[in-house]
């Protein structure tokens, strides 16, 4: 391939000198080749080269850094090539290894290891594993909040605005919807700058000591500026009915209401400038009188087309109570209202960032204990080097002085995705407000879409609306429109959506001509009959919602072994795979083909060349590649979930369950059915037998003692095999412990020749990596490990399977539109347009905002109401607007993939009702376009007015739409209509044809015939699409709940559900129990400490002080416990118990038990009371029994405590443990077979013994 022709802008991108230059980049404009290329013009430079390690280059990605560094290598290789002496060259090949392209937090961990000693910081610092770091914030939150009752126990302050935040935002049952509020807070403020002094700001915006009007208010001035926007929409939307009023025969009546409704809306815009007592008083006193009556000779389309604009006018000023409008949602309290709101909230919002600062500060002391850094601290820490502070203004450091004499050159790629923090470091390393700036930024903001992790494209558009395009500009933008990836077709189409539909308001961008892509791609044209290429865009909406099946003829068989649930989804990748069958195998006897950039030339379409985006893969991407491979069609799906599912993974987690506590069935029973041990159902019920009433581990040991044969010689070999792995797990660390099973059992080589062989070895790999992983935490041992995982598990932390598969194999690929931002495809599939949006984040009960910071609802407890502040309400309209906007982008990002072919498509429930939503008139678009719930509504917003946009036109009787306004542009577009009824007729016919070849195939080998009579299709589809699944309550339910939940649940008091207003609030009457009275390690912390010291201490050995003392000194040796946690146990407290009379009982007994888990089915409607029995189904109860032993007549159960219990409150304690202990003994009976005679609660704290 010869030297690249550099268009006219992409020249100027890669020469421009001496100022700050943004280069706006669209999708597939080239701007990573423009990047390398000005970095190599650059350090080539004749006059004045500058060297590569002096040009600090930032990426988003690791793996973009290395592709980066990757090209720029090649690049000087190439001109090494060309000029192989030159010495210069030379040396920017071997500087190239030492220069700084890298990520912002690589970059931070740079500077913060070479100045560590300015922010007093141990240089041994180690990054946190991000679920070592999740742990360590939940452990932090726990403490935390326990100090916090704490204090307000000893003061005994009834007015304690934390106990107020427990009752308004705690939740229903307990103070985790609280807990999580917090964390989500200090994760949001860590993204910005100054976390401390925005939460500082944030809470004092509440402080409204001099009574200030809310239109002076930030949150104010957001909402005012909305309504303009939106009246101005209604104003425009009344004179279009006014226009069609005055133009139509009859309709002179509407047109006089109209008028009068014009003036009320010119009024209230006038209103906008004036105050909020003002605004207040004009939207209560809006009257709307009675439409006047037209004439017989009225047009009546039309004046049911302006009857609708007008109602909709009426109802969004106005409405009834059940729709949203203005008076509802903004003007419902008065301006005196809102003020006194303010007052009552500010104490909870100043308190909620103090207990987020409490947090940050304690949670920053354990990170510095331990010697650990996240993410977050890179950021932080590197701003605290490079800053300095002088009368409250902000200054670079001496070393961010060098730093700016060190870099030539400072070049962020992907900029639109920046935050305010990047934007903060990087500005004080560069020079950018001197004489000769050298900021270079290339970036798109059409394609941000990353503002869930804080990115902020304002920071680009900022510097897009005022950078100047003049040469000699110290702030400069260029931009690079032409695209070089995609057909003509493909530009054309995604032009034409967006001109359509993104805007400043929705997408904070206008589409217009200067942002819209030009072909810069080159295809051949080739004239063959046999073949296809490109071809016009394709919309595929499938209407679920068919009412008949008339049309369907009758002889269609369905058969038990085919019948399946038809879910919409599953409609979705069944036409897609019809559809990918056809591209592969050809239509109307052409091939579709693609073209070849290696071989210059087209070839066939290839499995490899087409992929499918989802907005999210998590719950569609299984239902696709079951449809898909259903039909043969290979197909790989990255949905970065599923991982522990896999049985390798589930098998070795039940060994790592055992080693550490035998005593446990389930994972028991998995291991010995395993290919480890092969032990056959025959066998295992032969050992069940032997001793049915114990746990299997017990009934293992009981067969060893057997006489001898081949049965007791494979269980002793599986017993001599656990406790080698039972010891080996004190002492290995776990990544070995984990490869000696993988070794020892060859697990590891039998997984290769299951199905998908290196998929499984390489998810058992990442086993052992995350084993290594854990061993550098500051956690220690199996027993914690395994926790580990499970709070991963719990957390969503999935961590995806392991990822195999190569850039060539021949599959087609689903991902999410966010994994393929920066990839491209000859074929693109964009499913689920129809989905509606997630937009539940605005949801919660707080919500926060960069620069409007925080929105609460307004809790009264009094009256037990709730409702959202109007300070809550304008960041709701902020947020929702800001997240539309996103989703516009990602849109974006998709139909941008496409190199040579564009399919879409997407479920409607029905299109008549659809289609009258997208059939808009241009004054009513944008606010057709703000209530849109998915993709699909904005598609068809903007082909509605396609010439190939029959399909929606028709849909609706009598259109609404202009068809004089129908746009007739360059872009080719099909829309197809896809019946639910007839895919799935489709489906039957399949399975027709496969019952007659089987009916053949018999009747050649003398078989009986299938039977003549069959299932009449029509009622087999009409059953299928009106079933209704009969336990729709029972769906909900959780498949397992834990004795401590129960317990919870069981606890709570029943409000009186006429107090509530709007919504119920929880009952705060319980304080959190303190486990001890000292500081160091959480409360929690402490009595899982304790209850570990009483799981592995030996009973025969516990007289003294001294004895007990030794023994947890070997513990801490075996590694059960940390000298730490030893530090925290009280040895006399232990004395005293075995001391006790229920102490004495215990070592008295030849039978204990302690520490053991269970699992019991339960009625679903013992823990749910509203749950009607017939709709109740049974669901697991799981829990940890502390201490059981045995006496002659009967089992007794023990169970500690480590409670803080005050004087006489004995009986609270009792009654708070009832349920928990009757749960207990159900389970002990059912696993035992004996009674319980004694239930028995033991209190630490005060050496009191309570019996049942």
């Amino acid at each position: 391939m010869g030297e690249t022709k550099w268009t006219e802008d992409q020249q100027k991108a890669i020469y421009t000198r001496g100022c700050n230059l943004l280069v706006a980049a669209a999708a597939g404009s080239g701007k990573t080749a423009v990047l390398v290329e000005r970095i190599i013009k650059i350090i080539t430079n004749e006059d004045k080269p500058v060297d590569i390690d002096r040009l600090l280059v930032v990426t988003f990605t690791n793996a973009a850094a290395g592709e980066m560094r990757e090209r720029i290598g090649e690049a000087i290789a190439k001109e090494l090539d060309k000029n192989p002496e030159s010495k210069l060259l030379q040396e920017q090949l071997t500087l190239l290894n030492k220069a700084s392209i890298t990520t912002i937090h690589s970059f931070c961990l740079e500077v913060i290891r070479n100045n560590f000693y300015n922010i007093e910081l141990d240089p041994n610092f180690r990054i946190a594993d991000a679920t070592e770091a999740v742990l360590l914030k939940q452990e932090t939150l726990q403490e935390l909040f326990e100090e916090s009752y704490e204090r307000n126990e000893e003061v005994k302050d009834s007015s304690d605005e934390f106990l107020k935040l427990v009752e308004c935002f705690g939740g229903k049952k307990d103070d985790t919807e609280l807990s999580d509020i917090v964390l989500a807070l200090f994760e949001f403020v860590m993204s910005g700058p100054w976390p401390e002094k925005w939460l500082k700001e944030a809470s004092e915006n509440f402080n409204n000591k001099e009574d200030i009007s809310f239109e002076k208010t930030i949150w104010g001035k957001l909402i005012i500026e909305n309504i303009g926007f939106e009246l101005n929409g209604l104003y425009n939307m009344l004179k279009e009915a006014l226009e069609i009023s005055a133009d139509t025969e009859g309709l002179a009546p509407y047109g006089e209401t109209i008028k009068l409704d014009l003036i009320q809306v010119e009024n209230l815009l006038e209103v906008l400038n004036g105050t909020w007592e003002q605004l207040y008083s004009s939207f209560n006193s809006l009257e709307f009188t009675t439409i006047k009556r037209c004439g017989k000779n009225a047009d009546k389309i039309q004046q049911v087309r302006v009857k609708e604009i007008r109602d909709k006018v009426k109802d969004r000023l106005q409405g009834p109570k059940d729709k949203s409008n203005f008076k509802k949602e903004i003007f419902s309290l008065s301006p005196r209202d809102i003020i006194n709101n303010q007052k009552e909230l500010y104490p909870l919002m100043k308190r909620l960032c103090e207990l987020v600062s409490e947090f940050y500060k304690k949670y920053s002391k354990k990170k510095r204990d331990r010697g650990l850094l996240d993410f977050n601290d890179l950021e932080h820490f590197c701003l605290d080097i490079l800053s300095k502070e002088e009368d409250g203004i902000m200054f670079p450091s001496e070393v961010a002085l060098k730093l700016r004499e060190k870099y030539e050159e400072i070049l962020i790629d992907e900029y639109q995705d920046s935050n305010q923090v990047q934007e903060e470091l990087l500005g004080l390393v560069s020079r950018k407000f001197e004489a000769e700036p050298n900021l270079f930024m290339v970036g798109d903001v059409k394609q941000s879409i990353y503002r869930f992790r804080q990115a902020e494209p304002e920071l680009f558009l900022e510097k897009y609306n005022n950078y100047s395009f003049k040469e000699g500009a110290l702030n400069r933008k260029i931009t690079l429109f032409k695209n070089f990836r995609s057909r003509d077709e493909v530009i054309n189409g995604v032009n034409f959506i967006f001109e359509n539909i993104m805007s400043k308001e929705l997408g904070e961008l206008d589409y217009t001509e200067a942002e819209a892509l030009n072909l810069g791609a080159s295809f051949k044209v080739k004239e063959r009959n046999d073949i296809t290429y490109g071809g016009d865009l394709e919309l595929n909406i499938i209407e679920t919602s068919s009412k008949t099946v008339e049309d369907i003829e009758e002889d269609i068989i369905s058969t038990e072994e085919q019948e399946e649930e038809i879910t919409n989804v599953a409609l979705e990748a069944r036409l897609v795979a019809e559809r990918i069958k056809k591209l592969i195998s050809g239509e109307d006897g052409k091939k579709f083909v693609v073209y070849d950039k290696m071989l210059e030339d087209y070839r066939p379409v290839e499995y490899r060349d087409i992929v499918i985006l989802l907005r999210a893969t998590a719950s569609s991407a299984p239902i696709f590649m079951e449809e898909l491979g259903s039909r043969d069609i290979p197909v790989y799906a990255d949905t970065g979930t599923g991982y522990f599912d896999t049985i390798e993974i589930k098998t070795i987690m039940s060994l790592l369950h055992i080693i550490d506590n035998p005593m446990q069935d389930i994972p028991m029973l998995a291991v010995l059915r395993s290919p480890m041990f092969y032990f056959t159902s025959e066998e295992l019920i032969d050992i069940r037998m032997e001793s049915k009433d114990t746990y299997f581990y017990e009934a293992l040991k009981k067969l060893s003692d057997s006489e001898s044969n081949d049965l007791v010689s494979k269980v002793s070999q599986f017993l001599m095999q656990l406790s080698i792995w039972r010891e080996q797990a004190i002492h290995l660390p776990i990544d070995e412990l984990i490869w000696s099973i993988y070794s020892e059992t060859g697990y590891y080589g039998y997984v290769a020749a299951m199905p998908g062989g290196l998929q499984r070895q390489a998810n058992l790999k990442i086993l052992f990596e995350r084993g290594s992983q854990y061993e550098k935490t500051s956690f220690k041992g199996l027993f914690n490990f395994i926790n580990f995982i499970n709070r991963l598990r719990k957390s969503n932390g999935d961590m995806g399977s392991a990822k195999i598969l190569g850039e060539n194999e021949n599959v087609v690929r689903i991902m999410s539109i966010h994994k393929s931002k920066g990839l491209e495809f000859p074929v693109v599939i964009l499913s689920g347009t129809g989905k509606r949006f997630n937009l539940l984040d605005i949801n919660r009960s707080i919500l926060f905002h960069k620069k409007l910071g925080i929105g609460p609802n307004y809790v009264d407890p009094d009256r037990r109401i709730k409702y959202p502040s109007i300070m809550k309400i304008a960041l709701k309209q902020k947020i929702k607007i800001e997240n539309l906007s996103e989703e516009m982008r990602i849109l974006y990002v998709a139909l941008t993939r496409a190199k040579e072919k564009l399919i879409i498509t997407g479920n409607v429930k029905s299109l008549e009702s659809a289609a009258k939503k997208w059939l808009t008139s241009d004054s009513q678009k944008q606010y057709a376009l703000l209530k849109g719930n998915c993709y699909m509504d904005w598609l068809c917003i903007a082909l509605s007015k396609h010439v190939a946009g029959n399909t929606i036109r028709e849909a609706v009787a009598e259109s609404e739409i202009d068809v004089t306004k129908i746009l007739d542009n360059n872009s080719k577009w099909k829309i197809v209509l896809h019946n639910k009824v007839q895919l799935m007729a489709n489906i039957s016919e399949k399975v027709n044809s496969e019952v007659e070849a089987t009916e053949k195939t018999f009747e050649k080998l003398g078989r009986v015939a299938i039977a003549e009579d069959i299932v009449k299709f029509k009622e087999e589809i009409k059953g299928r699409l009106e079933w209704e699944y009969s336990f729709k309550a029972a769906s909900i339910l959780p498949a397992k709940i834990s004795v401590t939940e129960l317990k919870r649940l069981s606890n709570m008091e029943l409000m009186d559900e006429e107090a509530g207003k709007l919504y119920e609030l929880p009952s705060l009457n319980k304080k959190p129990r303190f486990l001890q009275e000292t500081k160091g390690l959480s409360p929690s912390e402490k009595g899982t400490v304790m209850h570990s010291v009483m799981q592995h201490l030996d009973l025969k050995n516990v007289s003294t002080i001294e004895d007990i003392k030794a023994q947890i000194h070997l513990m801490i040796i075996k590694e059960f416990i940390t000298k730490e946690q030893a530090d925290t146990v009280k040895v006399n407290k232990i004395i005293d118990f075995f001391n006790s009379n229920i102490g004495l009982r215990l070592i008295g007994s030849d039978k204990i038990y302690r520490e053991i888990p269970f699992h019991m089915e339960i009625s679903s409607a013992e823990v749910y009371k509203d749950l009607k029995q017939s709709k109740a189904e049974n669901i697991i109860l799981q829990g940890i029994i502390d201490c059981f032993f045995e006496e002659e007549n009967g089992l007794v159960l023990l169970d500690y405590k480590t409670d803080y219990v005050s004087e006489g409150d004995e009986d609270n304690i009792k009654g708070r443990y009832k349920i928990q202990l009757q749960y207990y003994t159900q389970a002990l009976e059912r696993m035992t077979g004996k009674k319980v005679k004694n239930k028995v609660i033991y209190l630490f704290s005060n050496g009191k013994t309570m019996e049942y």
